[in-house]
């Protein structure tokens, strides 16, 4: 069932409280002077409890905590919190029964904010929202968009558990593909080189797959980098990592790959679909030539930014400069989105790539070399 499917995955998000884990924040209550009720706020906030559904980023933003949060407070599970801290403050010592009670409690709590996600989510009456589809807005906030849509509860769980089940790059982008392959390929290539839990590749690891902070905002421009990184390590690694490398690049010939993007700003929130990439790995990412067209293009893009970055700074004419990037960054995500759904580069973008690209060269004395101008020819 799509309904128990989804719980399971936001319980495997979430986790489970273990004793250990709780032992200290408890304790911590013990030696306590606050009243009852503070209590169990510092607890909470102690044990993580909000920051637990936090671990997915993109999910995080979907959910509302607000409702949430006066749900929880409300429930049996709560008042359970607060009459075993009570108990414990009052006889002034800590014993393991108590660790495993308020560790089965905390479950249960969680298991609460769940229901409340999963009602919300199942809710056929207000359509779509961001958990089904980022950039989708539910019945109530756009009737006027609806023309007559109905939605089957089963549908619009399966719609969730893509956001839920995706691979967040960062912040603000995730990946999803119902090739459940893939999606193994991605988590175990998460475990095997380190770079967060097996749901998520945490921002300060993105440094590594040479996504820069200028980048994170341009989906397409990610997913190229992460695509050029893939390559560069079938060369690089062995024995696992490059097995892994290989069947992830060798499934996005053929799978079906959803892009979630949910940056900051709620307006720009969208889902995008890539049709196969078979024309793009093989004519630009497989052939070596084309390759390092594509790798000169990205390095001399990075290294101008840098440069400019720098150079704006000792000039104090940083938000100058920004603008500029910003618009710059515009037609490369333009310039990698064509190039990865068609194989072709946007000689359109590309021009103007480079014009602002020269501007900036002359502004701040840049030297801009620009080999991969051969990418347009």
């Amino acid at each position: 069932m799509p309904r128990n499917t989804f719980r399971n995955m936001l319980k495997s998000i979430v986790g489970d409280f273990t004793p250990s884990e709780i032992k200290d924040p408890i304790e911590r209550v013990v030696s306590s002077k606050e009243e009852i009720g503070d209590v169990v706020e510092r607890f909470l906030r102690d044990v993580n409890f909000q920051g637990r559904f936090r671990q997915h980023p993109l999910v995080w933003k979907t959910l509302d905590w607000g409702n949430a949060s006066r749900i929880y407070k409300k429930s049996g599970a709560y008042k359970k919190i607060q009459s075993k801290l009570a108990e414990i403050l009052k006889k002034q010592y800590l014993e393991i029964k108590d660790l495993h009670e308020l560790s089965n409690i905390l479950i249960e709590l969680r298991d609460v904010v769940i229901d409340f996600i999963e009602k919300q989510v199942g809710d056929i009456e207000q359509g779509l929202r961001h958990i089904h589809a980022p950039g989708s807005v539910a019945r109530n906030e756009a009737r006027n968009l609806y023309f007559g849509e109905k939605f089957v509860d089963d549908d619009l769980y399966k719609l969730a558990l893509r956001l839920c089940s995706s691979i967040a790059f960062g912040e603000s982008i995730g990946i999803y593909s119902e090739d459940e392959d893939f999606m193994g390929n991605m988590r175990q290539l998460i475990e095997s080189f380190g770079f967060g839990p097996p749901f998520r590749i945490e921002r300060g690891k993105l440094g590594e797959l040479g996504i820069q902070d200028v980048d994170v905002n341009y989906p397409h421009v990610v997913f190229l980098k992460f695509i050029m990184w893939l390559r560069d390590q079938i060369d690089i690694e062995k024995n696992s990592r490059k097995k892994i490398c290989v069947s992830i690049l060798h499934k996005l010939r053929s799978a079906t790959i959803n892009m979630f993007f949910m940056p900051p700003d709620k307006e720009r929130w969208c889902t995008i679909s890539f049709p196969r990439l078979d024309s793009f790995i093989n004519n630009w990412i497989q052939r070596d030539e084309m390759r390092k067209n594509v790798e000169a293009l990205v390095k001399d893009v990075d290294n101008l930014i840098r440069a400019a970055l720098r150079e704006s700074r000792r000039k104090r004419e940083v938000e100058k400069v920004r603008n500029t990037i910003n618009l710059l960054m515009n037609y490369y995500e333009t310039l990698c989105r064509k190039l990865i759904e068609y194989g072709v580069p946007d000689f359109y973008a590309l021009r103007n790539l480079m014009d602002l690209a020269v501007d900036l060269s002359f502004r701040y004395n840049i030297k801009l070399h620009f080999k991969s101008l051969i990418l347009a020819t």
